[in-house]
């Protein structure tokens, strides 16, 4: 994909996550307040203890997951395309006492500043919006530090293209092999305030990145996959009855950066 091509499809998203924005709250101040992790046990195992650490967060959202990174002890920086949601997450660190270097930038064109940390963090409903993903790949080798480690929780992408169509059968909804794809021809895998608010009447453009294509990217970029993990998520596929729980529906990448200090 072209660089100009690139920064269309970054500005058409944004666009569109600005207009779902003000309507995502994510995790309310009180659970939060209350100790309550957004990260799921496999998401904390694979962190490690972040306490005294720099995290960067890419593709935020309202930065649940940064806020808890904080409350853990770690130095975080966390990057959205949309306002609304920067917005959001600044609100509820105050609230809870909590410095997080808010920052609205694209993931694919961060700062040179941004750089230096010891943990990349990206979750559920991330990755699928990174237009290039070796172009993505190179960024975050680049911003790690030596040792430093990439975190990916993500929508397992044979997820993304499989519908449960009536009689709890299954049917190819999506290209596992061709990445991009305008609005979804199952509404499930849109984002999931868009089954309440309805689908922003705005140009969009996501990505299924394959298993194959992500490991490539990461290992191309000089990154040594330390696991990979795959997760079955039965409420992922609702109406398939026990086979749901026979498939995956998320996926969970750690690969570190073995660079040397100069």
């Amino acid at each position: 994909m072209s660089e100009e091509t690139t920064s269309s499809v970054v500005l058409d998203n944004r666009r569109y996550w600005e207009a779902m924005a003000p309507y995502r709250k994510g995790e309310t101040v009180e659970s939060l307040l209350s100790g309550t992790s957004v990260l799921n046990d496999h998401e904390r195992a694979a962190v490690g203890d972040v306490r005294g650490r720099r995290v960067l967060q890419l593709a935020c959202s309202v930065g649940d997951e940064a806020l808890t990174f904080a409350q853990l002890g770690a130095h975080v920086t966390a990057v959205d395309l949309a306002p609304s949601h920067l917005a959001t997450g600044r609100a509820k660190a105050e609230v809870l006492g909590l410095v997080v270097d808010f920052q609205e930038q694209d993931m694919m064109n961060l700062d040179q500043d941004v750089t230096g940390f010891d943990l990349v963090f990206i979750s559920w409903g991330g990755l699928c919006w990174a237009p290039d993903i070796g172009a993505w790949a190179r960024l975050v080798a680049q911003r790690l530090n030596p040792g430093g480690s990439l975190v990916v929780s993500e929508h397992h992408p044979l997820w993304e293209v499989l519908t449960v169509a009536d009689q709890g059968q299954l049917s190819v909804s999506g290209d596992y092999f061709n990445s991009g794809r305008d609005g979804y021809a199952d509404p499930l895998k849109a984002p999931e305030i868009t089954r309440t608010l309805g689908v922003p009447d705005l140009p969009h453009r996501s990505f299924v990145w394959s298993i194959g294509s992500v490991v490539s990217a990461v290992l191309a970029a000089g990154l040594t996959v330390r696991s990979l993990q795959e997760f079955a998520e039965p409420d992922m596929y609702p109406g398939l009855g026990d086979g749901a729980g026979s498939l995956p529906a998320t996926y969970l990448l750690t690969a570190t950066n073995g660079r040397t200090q100069p």
